[in-house]
């Protein structure tokens, strides 16, 4: 992470297989280093577990309520999904959004109001890695750089 003035990250990442665009401006959204999974508000929460359940083609358990968990991870089909800030797209691959232990994969984004209050999100570190990201307090954007961080 970069902070301060002229943060912004820039450039091309040669090391993965997708790209992002622009940056962010300051929103409803925490970005939280310390909090693994992410947040989002219920009825936005509620939507996106209902098309992650038809994306993957196979029948969900309930072990974790009110986690989306499914059994057999090898042969899952999870989706890429595409967290759209103010100004950029940000791709979020499988590593960054499902946790698999014990044979189960689950879902790593949670409904805000359960937790945290209602009507903002949380970005957490399972999203931000293989990420750099640049906190340019002077132009109040954060950019977000795909990066493998096993290269630093």
């Amino acid at each position: 992470m970069s902070f301060g003035n002229g943060s912004e990250v820039l450039g091309d990442e040669k090391y993965l297989p997708y790209n992002i665009s622009g940056t962010v401006s300051v929103g409803n959204v925490f970005l939280d280093s310390g909090t693994p999974e992410m947040y989002l508000p219920q009825d936005f929460h509620d939507r996106l577990v209902a098309e992650v359940k038809q994306q993957i083609l196979s029948d969900s358990i309930a072990v974790y309520l009110p986690r989306l968990c499914y059994i057999n991870a090898n042969n899952l089909n999870v989706p890429i999904l595409t967290v759209h800030f103010e100004g950029a797209d940000v791709l979020l691959m499988p590593i960054h959004t499902f946790e698999a232990e014990n044979g189960i994969t689950c879902f790593e984004v949670y409904p805000s109001n359960n937790n945290i209050g209602d009507g903002f999100g949380l970005y957490g570190n399972y999203a931000q890695s293989n990420f750099l990201i640049g906190y340019d307090m002077e132009k109040m954007t954060v950019s977000f750089k795909p990066t493998d961080c096993t290269k630093y």
